[in-house]
């Protein structure tokens, strides 16, 4: 016997707590052999699977239903099944679907309407999306925030700009917040910030988007003061400060606002865990590390490849490549962010050949390795002088994988020709290059002329007129330029130099070191004699005495 139709409607609240795949196909059975499945029923399972991230199965189901006599989709299975199709790029399929609702005389919703928008700018059929919007006569907020964000999503903030100033219905907090994503996108924090002091209401979402704009830029103050403003703040809000903090390079005070949300925050979520690492990594904080390890386990996270490969190049990158490779092995489950990790930790060690073991037994495995992987194998292969595997991975990188090489991979092949003194083939590839050359690129490029053929940069005022347009804020390649010029003593080139530093912004960045004391990183900066830092004044008068009895013992 099968329960009465009005009973079905449990399986949206059944479906919305499945736990895993085989939960939702075991309710599934049950709909499909159901003699009256309703469309409620059908739509619940839809939209659980699209929510799952198994899209796939959702157009399946949404088939099904089209075959069916007792269950014929309605508006919210179409605005279901144009999600799918959204999420799976999968245009045909959506263009059919859009095509099934006008043959059939259905009559579109606005759920239907934003739905098909939302499908066609993740198409980035831009076109089409204007022209749904443009036959609707009736037009409420929520189409116009659609075609708002879309537009943001594609980089056409202008085109959203206007479209914002057209409204003609009243702004809600989504419309104020769709466009601040749009300018925080393209870099004008300061009209996003005068934006969001123009809001009538904020919420969450706002506050968010302000925070991990200011955190990303590395203004950590303003940041900070956004953060404790903000009248709410959810597990988002602590993540995007901790991201943006990480992104930005301010690793001390990613891990600072991380101690901070154990204490009064909401639990950690994946992300933020993977910006702790990531932080720890760069500061070879590896007691910290080995701790949030350990809480990861003891708070039941599932390792899978994301924080799996997080916490490898974290042991990799502490100087534990034993713990990187324990851990890659116990890994249930490896995805190309593991092998990459694992490549890349052992790349960093020396241990090249490992590295390219790795890579191979990836490939017979065939896991398809993504961006990253070639730029951890190349880089291996440019620090142990391997240039015909070089040059063999980075063929096979565009003939075999059928991906094209980013400025990236072009920097690697670039840096090992440099330092095999193949100094021809080097310039060779700058100039076949299909983007233009950025400073890494020239970068490698200077540093091997300098080492091999030094005289040949003398008077080339060209990588001058190279530097000025790309205006790089890191100081290394002006500071490098300018000891060039000063090892021919051309001090007139060197005055040029440090002119630019000062009119581009650019002060040459301190040498630092870290150290780790009871699972607290102290940062020290070159030349500081104060701050708020731990035993500082101990500290140097330990050095003091250590350089007095070495020059003692030097001069006796």
């Amino acid at each position: 016997m099968f329960p009465p139709l009005s009973s079905t409607k449990n399986l949206h609240r059944l479906s919305k707590h499945c736990a895993s795949l085989s939960h939702l196909n075991q309710i599934l059975t049950q709909l499909l052999i159901h003699p009256q499945p309703s469309p409620f029923s059908f739509n619940s399972l839809i939209q659980s699977y699209t929510n799952s991230n198994l899209p796939h199965h959702s157009l399946l189901l949404f088939l099904h239903m089209t075959r069916s006599v007792s269950s014929q989709p309605d508006n919210l299975t179409y605005s279901f099944a144009l999600k799918a199709c959204a999420l799976l790029r999968a245009v045909a399929p959506g263009i059919s679907i859009h095509c099934r609702i006008l043959c059939l005389g259905f009559r579109p919703d606005a759920f239907i309407r934003c739905g098909l928008i939302r499908m066609y700018f993740d198409f980035e059929e831009i076109g089409s999306a204007y022209k749904v919007f443009d036959e609707m006569i009736d037009r409420d907020v929520v189409i116009w925030n659609s075609m708002i964000g879309g537009c943001v999503k594609c980089g056409r903030v202008q085109e959203a700009r206007e479209l914002f100033e057209m409204m003609n219905v009243s702004k809600n907090v989504g419309s104020y917040n769709a466009m601040l994503g749009g300018y925080v996108r393209v870099g004008c924090i300061e009209r996003a910030r005068e934006l969001f002091d123009e809001m009538p209401e904020r919420d969450v979402v706002s506050w968010n988007i302000m925070i991990g704009a200011q955190a990303r830029l590395g203004t950590v103050e303003i940041a900070c003061e956004l953060f404790d403003y903000a009248p709410k703040k959810n597990v988002t809000t602590w993540s995007t400060i901790i991201s943006g903090f990480c992104h930005s390079g301010c690793y001390n005070d990613a891990l600072d606002k991380f101690k901070k949300m154990l204490v009064d925050g909401p639990r950690p979520n994946q992300a933020v865990l993977v910006c702790a690492l990531s932080s720890c990594a760069h500061l070879g904080a590896l007691e910290l590390g080995v701790w949030v390890h350990g809480y990861i386990v003891q708070s039941g996270f599932k390792v899978d490849d994301w924080l799996g490969s997080s916490l490898i190049d974290m042991y990799a990158k502490c100087g534990v490549l034993q713990a990187a490779i324990s851990l890659f092995h116990r890994l249930k489950r490896r995805e190309a962010c593991a092998w990459t990790s694992m490549i890349h930790g052992y790349a960093i060690h020396g241990q090249c050949q490992q590295a390219l073991d790795t890579f191979n037994k990836m490939e017979e495995l065939r896991i398809k390795p993504n961006d990253v992987t070639f730029v951890a194998i190349l880089s291996a292969c440019s620090h142990a002088g391997l240039v015909d595997k070089g040059r063999e991975i980075f063929k096979r990188m565009k003939q075999v994988c059928n991906m094209s090489p980013k400025i990236e991979h072009y920097t690697c092949m670039i840096d090992l020709f440099c330092r095999s003194n193949l100094l021809d083939e080097a310039q060779e590839l700058v100039k076949s290059m299909p983007m233009k050359p950025d400073i890494y690129v020239w970068g490698a490029l200077i540093s091997g002329l300098r080492i091999h053929q030094p005289n040949s940069l003398k008077l080339d005022n060209g990588l001058r007129g190279e530097i000025e347009r790309l205006r790089p804020t890191d100081s290394g390649l002006y500071v490098l330029l300018s000891n060039i010029y000063a090892g021919f003593d051309q001090w007139g080139e060197v005055e040029i130099m440090r002119g630019m530093m000062k009119d581009f912004g650019v002060k040459k960045s301190r040498g630092w070191s870290s150290i780790e004391v009871e699972g607290v990183v102290h940062v020290f900066l070159a030349g500081q004699r104060e701050g708020n830092y731990y035993k500082l004044d101990q500290a140097y008068e330990m050095l003091d005495c250590v350089y007095k009895g070495t020059c003692i013992s030097y001069f006796a």
